[in-house]
């Protein structure tokens, strides 16, 4: 569970970025028209088993082609299970606290924490556990093609690899960097100096752009990805030559099928807020999929009558016996928190920490299901 101290960074930091913006407003994307309908089933792609950009906000969260959604629970431990969409039949597969999710072919493909991030798959019915590729490992896609993923070495550096989907045939492919995305025998990697692709088949690479890149994603409409150092999202064709920016502001990027998920800030009558929203590129409609409170409240989910606006601009008007005195911060005050939207199928989760999840679960921290409403799923 989230708990807010004496400091105001956080709050400082919505404030200015609320600075620009009108209130219940978003910065207005910079769209190009005309950007491809990568739904239509007439494109053809190897398949793969991530989704959009699910792998670098974590991969917490994946669809099957089974109709089942295969997760980290919040509510068992971060252990690794399946449902269906709606929230039922929920199964644990395994008991390892798994990351980086991928399903294909009946078969689980994940990074295991709890075994200093070896690369393992299990089958989708709990099965046959195996541990494919040993030493701490990062960023992992999986397709028909084989794994490709990230490993430290002894100096604590990513190299990328590819292997086949059974762990054999390990190979280098860059040195060190990281697997930043996997799309139709390229691998796209980065560090904070640069993105850049490795094309399989030629043996070669390229540098797209020298900028410090996270939350990318491809698909045949081209390359997206949040310049970390100006906080703006951006498009770029996949031959590296027309960049635009998508998105000026946001965090928790994931690009999915034309639509860009992103946390950004907006205001109610307590003052500044979080809210989650999906933009769609093609026609430049953005949707906001759930607001947090920026009030307190406590374990058991009952309002405190402090909103994050007081704390920051009046706390001598906070009843001081509600204030912890060695840290600064409030004795009982949690405080609600939105981050990554991962899309599975045509369906949107997140993982988040919720004043609805206590008084519905007991518990704060939830996997909350976007789509039609706000349901506290797992």
């Amino acid at each position: 569970m989230a708990k807010r101290t004496a400091t105001l960074l956080s709050l400082i930091l919505i404030l200015s970025c609320l600075a620009g913006c009108t209130p219940n407003t978003l910065p207005e994307a910079s769209i190009t028209p005309g950007v491809p309908d990568v739904s239509d089933p007439a494109v053809q792609t190897e398949r793969v088993g991530f989704e959009g950009g699910n792998i670098g906000a974590g991969g917490l969260v994946c669809g099957g082609d089974d109709g089942y959604v295969y997760y980290r629970s919040e509510s068992d431990g971060w252990k690794l299970y399946k449902a269906r969409p709606d929230g039922s039949s929920k199964t644990r597969i395994s008991n390892s606290i798994a990351e980086d999710i991928n399903v294909l072919d009946g078969w689980i493909y994940y990074i295991d924490h709890l075994d200093n991030n070896s690369i393992c798959k299990i089958q989708t019915d709990g099965t046959e556990e195996t541990k494919l590729t040993e030493g701490y490992c990062g960023n992992l896609y999986v397709a028909e093609s084989g794994m490709y993923f990230d490993k430290r070495d002894k100096n604590n550096v990513p190299q990328i690899y590819r292997a086949d989907l059974d762990g054999g045939n390990q190979k280098l492919l860059v040195p060190n960097m990281s697997v930043a995305y996997y799309y139709m025998g390229k691998v796209y990697y980065c560090n904070v100096r640069e993105l850049g692709v490795y094309d399989i088949a030629a043996n070669s690479k390229r540098t797209l752009i020298k900028t410090y890149t996270y939350n990318v994603s491809v698909d045949e409409s081209g390359i997206y990805y949040l310049d970390a150092d100006k906080n703006e999202v951006y498009h770029m064709d996949l031959d590296g030559d027309t960049v635009r920016v998508v998105l000026q502001g946001g965090d928790f990027v994931n690009y999915s099928s034309g639509n860009l998920y992103y946390m950004g800030i907006s205001s109610n009558e307590n003052g500044p807020c979080h809210v989650v929203n999906c933009l769609n590129l093609a026609t430049n409609e953005t949707t906001q999929l759930i607001e947090e409170a920026n009030e307190f409240f406590d374990r058991d989910g009952n309002w405190l009558g402090i909103t994050f606006k007081q704390w920051q601009e009046h706390p001598e008007t906070i009843d001081p016996s509600l204030i912890d005195e060695r840290d600064g911060g409030l004795k009982n005050g949690l405080n609600e928190s939105v981050g990554y939207v991962y899309v599975a199928g045509e369906h949107l989760y997140m993982r988040a920490t919720l004043r609805n999840s206590i008084i519905e679960t007991g518990k704060a921290d939830c996997i909350a299901r976007l789509d039609d409403g706000v349901t506290i799923w797992d």
